[in-house]
């Protein structure tokens, strides 16, 4: 019950989970804006849920390669674990290269998305592509990126995601006999990945006011408040699939609520209606329960059943505060 709370229909079993990238360390470490904790200010985009992708496509053969043609691969990014209440606000390709054996020779990148499927496959779809993007490069950058949104919001739909098709060639006066050597090398550096943000709104609350501060004021031991609880992520099984945090502090609320209530337990209207009932007719009226009146979220990255990384906001989850309800 607990993992269908939050969002999961079992436990994730990960088989062979990559590292996980520094911009996803980057974002759970900036943690939750409780101002709007439904935006990655990161990233700049409304949204709850992050989400990082491995490319599963294959290289690509040519029957008859072109000249100039260095690489060319299917790109394929499975993004079948967002749901449909979810809003895709962004989709960002990245191209990562891991060292530099090019001495910052010129290529050019297209990037292509194919309009169908042919019998053939990936190879036979030189007419039946869009080109998206063409950027000329070195390889003394680091990366590329590119924003998908739009395909990614297309590709929730799994019958609308073949992927796209990276051609890499090479540029100006540089000549394949010359660059065919390093050509041969390239597929072993060249990482891909997508990452997305998107939107639950049913997890989602738009606003949230401003933490109070805590009372100073000493209060029995026995009266309603915040107890600390310290959940570790190992004692329920966790470890294998939670990624960070470790653990945290989500605390519960315990105590009795005497009569008469004061303004230090933060009683709700209906508590105090039930208590005044409850000091006339007490065997027929119970006295209100100690309960949250304040809850706040929390970020967990994780892994899911498909490797992917994942980075998500998940509301209530922290008691802040207790009262009479």
């Amino acid at each position: 019950m607990l993992l269908k709370a939050l969002g999961l229909n079992g436990r994730p079993k990960p088989s062979s989970p990559g590292p996980v990238p520094k911009a996803f360390w980057k974002l759970f470490q900036e943690g939750v804006n409780t101002e709007n904790p439904c935006r990655v200010e990161g990233l700049q985009v409304p949204g709850n849920i992050v989400r990082y992708y491995k490319d599963q496509g294959p290289l690509i053969m040519d029957e008859v390669p072109h000249e100039s043609l260095c690489f060319k691969k299917h790109l394929f990014f499975d993004l079948s674990a967002i749901e449909k209440k979810e809003q895709v606000t962004l989709g960002q390709l990245e191209i990562k290269f891991k060292h530099n054996t090019y001495h910052g020779r010129q290529f050019q990148l297209r990037l292509y998305r194919p309009l169908h499927m042919s019998l053939k496959g990936m190879r036979d779809h030189n007419t039946n592509r869009k080109l998206l993007f063409t950027q000329s490069f070195r390889l003394l950058h680091k990366s590329l990126q590119f924003n998908l949104t739009k395909v990614a919001q297309d590709w929730t739909t799994r019958e609308n995601n073949m992927g796209l098709v990276m051609e890499i060639l090479a540029d100006g006066e540089e000549t394949f006999n010359r660059i065919n050597p390093l050509c041969e090398e390239m597929h072993s550096f060249i990482h891909t990945s997508m990452l997305t943000v998107s939107l639950d709104p049913t997890s989602c609350k738009s606003t949230r006011s401003k933490r109070s501060v805590e009372s100073s004021m000493p209060t029995p031991s026995n009266i309603c408040k915040k107890r600390r609880l310290y959940i570790d992520f190992k004692d329920v099984g966790w470890q294998n699939w939670v990624i960070a945090p470790q653990g945290y502090m989500a605390n519960y609320c315990h105590g009795e609520c005497p009569y008469p209530l004061t303004e230090m337990l933060r009683g709700t209207n209906h508590a105090v209606i039930q208590t005044l009932v409850h000091s006339v007719e007490p065997e027929n009226t119970p006295l209100p329960c100690c309960a949250p009146t304040k809850l706040s979220p929390i970020s967990m990255l994780y892994y899911d059943n498909n490797d992917n990384a994942v980075l998500r906001l998940y509301e209530d989850m922290v008691v802040d505060e207790c009262g009479w309800k």
